[in-house]
């Protein structure tokens, strides 16, 4: 009889619960509380402006257009081995490696210092190189067909 009991009762008490979290008990003051979030519902901007894409669209966000930024080519003037060595130490160890070129004269007299790129990022280091060298005024680069 004990065992008998015992199963009712488990049967009473899981029909109670099941009542309890389907709502049937809240006319009674007994049940789950209501998992609702209405102030989200109020915080929403243009929802109608949502699209939903499916699997047959194509899926892939529009293309992201990059304009490049865009640069100057200076160069400088003749300088002599030490004025370049200076130049070349200083840009070695602040400046990107592409971003500079020390170029041979064709008669062998001297180099010249070639900035073919240079961003806002680099123009505003152009102070401190040209502290480097005093009296190295750097000029915009003549259009000999070198790349930029």
């Amino acid at each position: 009889m004990r065992w008998r009991t015992f199963a009712l009762l488990l049967l009473l008490l899981n029909a109670m619960y099941w009542a309890w979290g389907e709502g049937w008990l809240l006319p009674y003051g007994f049940g789950p509380t209501p998992q609702r979030e209405p102030q989200r519902l109020a915080q929403q901007i243009r929802p109608q402006a949502i699209t939903l894409l499916s699997a047959a669209d194509d899926g892939q966000p529009p293309p992201v257009t990059v304009t490049p930024e865009p640069t100057i080519c200076l160069q400088s003037g003749i300088m002599n081995k030490a004025q370049a060595d200076a130049v070349r130490s200083f840009l070695q160890t602040s400046w990107p490696p592409e971003s500079w070129l020390l170029m041979g004269q064709a008669d062998g007299q001297g180099l010249r210092l070639r900035l073919p790129a240079l961003n806002a990022v680099l123009q505003a280091q152009l102070p401190e190189l040209e502290a480097v060298v005093p009296g190295a005024v750097l000029e915009p680069c003549p259009d000999d067909g070198v790349a930029r």
